[in-house]
């Protein structure tokens, strides 16, 4: 089943929030809680964690971004660009059995989650193996879960120069 997006003024209302909260120190709020002492259900605290990332991250001027192509070519065969921060890197194992593939999740400047996928390349050339990455254009559905939220703390932590206050 595929759950619409959340309507724009609630993701606004989050945003706006957030950025109240961020205001009050220099790398925003305290570290997400991801114990069983947090309040809320764990999409709403996933929803609010990524909002206050996001805000801490302009407030820093974006450290650590980086811009992947997408697989599909946009108008005028130009490739379209994703500019953003990768919470879970892809996972593989192409060589060793059992073999296993989990694509990773991008997190945008814009507030999108997207799909990281990588392909193999370089099978008999001299830097053999090289990965190629991409990131999917159409934005996926935001998952709700603790591994999300300890994402955002190490990336925000990574990026600040240090733990948050």
């Amino acid at each position: 089943m595929v759950r619409s997006p959340a309507p724009l003024w609630v993701v606004l209302l989050v945003v706006v929030s957030a950025a109240a909260a961020c205001a009050a120190t220099p790398f925003g709020p305290p570290p997400f809680e991801s114990g069983p002492s947090a309040t809320g259900s764990l999409a709403e605290r996933c929803a609010t964690a990524t909002a206050a990332f996001l805000a801490a991250m302009d407030a820093a001027g974006r450290p650590g971004t980086t811009t992947w192509p997408t697989p599909k070519p946009s108008a005028f065969r130009r490739a379209g660009k994703v500019e953003g921060w990768v919470v879970r890197p892809v996972d593989r194992e192409d060589f060793e059995p059992p073999k296993r593939y989990e694509p990773g999740l991008v997190l945008s400047v814009d507030g999108r989650f997207h799909r990281l996928d990588s392909e193999l390349r370089g099978w008999g050339q001299r830097d053999f193996p090289h990965y190629q990455h991409t990131v999917s254009l159409e934005p996926v559905e935001p998952p709700g879960d603790e591994a999300l939220l300890a994402g955002l703390t190490a990336l925000r932590t990574a990026h600040a120069g240090g733990s948050t206050p």
